[in-house]
């Protein structure tokens, strides 16, 4: 087979592996290197152009420029739907830094160079490394492997913009804020016990000045019912992680029904 023919092939594998790893969790992040990125991406359609495609030729005419936009808009949308179930660690956080006081207090993430709360950032390391543990990194790029088969390279029927797609994305979307007051909800009623308790505190002792004892109180219970309920964090990690291979496999079987 001629090197005309291969190079198609190979770079519409190319853009879909790589839009794929600008927006999925962990190989997007900017503190990865971005010639290790374009190693990874390179390496990785070598790998699938030589086991999947050894044999199948694409034309170099006008169809290919539309697929080459096909397959990096599925690479990104791959890669988001994943992220998007991992973003409820960062609500959670939010959620928890409004009650304890920490609203005001961001940092910048390494991640992605965004303003991130602080009980966010310590959620999603918790969360980086529980990723790491069990290797959903390599369920991604299996997933990734088997999108090949499922969404063929040659064709332009995807169904990004059908009405199952977009259902699925907005439920997802739901689902993402239930699983953050999943999180975030113990640390949330117990802080909220707190303000009821302040508030009787001050009805009854007006000498007391609340806003001096109040703050320091809702920090100390906030990390105190933390470590309580840390292994509560652990298990819903792992529902994030089982749900995430499911999600991805039906969003898969949808873009290529």
């Amino acid at each position: 087979m001629s090197l005309i023919n291969i190079i198609p092939v190979f770079l519409l594998v190319l853009v879909r592996i790589a839009s794929f790893l600008a927006t999925v969790p962990v190989f997007s992040y900017q503190t990865i290197p971005a010639q290790v990125k374009i190693g990874l991406a390179v390496t990785l359609s070598i790998l699938i152009d030589v086991t999947l495609f050894k044999s199948q030729t694409i034309p170099l005419n006008g169809t290919f420029v539309l697929l080459i936009i096909k397959e990096a808009v599925v690479g990104l949308s791959m890669g988001f739907v994943v992220a998007v179930i991992t973003y409820a660690v960062q609500f959670a956080g939010s959620f928890i830094d409004l009650q304890m006081g920490f609203a005001i207090a961001n940092t910048i993430s390494p991640e992605n160079g965004a303003s991130s709360p602080l009980t966010g950032q310590l959620l999603s390391m918790l969360q980086l490394l529980f990723f790491l543990g069990v290797d959903a990194h390599h369920m991604l790029i299996s997933g990734l492997f088997y999108s090949f088969k499922l969404i063929p390279l040659s064709q332009m029927n995807v169904h990004l913009a059908s009405g199952n797609t977009v259902d699925f994305v907005a439920r997802l979307t739901a689902q993402m804020f239930v699983i953050a007051m999943q999180l975030a909800m113990p640390i949330i009623g117990c802080l909220f016990l707190v303000d009821v308790a302040i508030g009787l505190v001050a009805r009854t002792v007006p000498q007391v000045n609340v806003f001096v004892v109040g703050l320091p109180l809702k920090i100390i219970v906030g990390f105190l019912v933390m470590l309580i309920v840390f292994p509560m964090f652990i298990g819903l990690f792992r529902v994030i992680f089982d749900s995430m291979t499911e999600i991805f496999n039906n969003y898969m079987r949808l873009l290529g029904s």
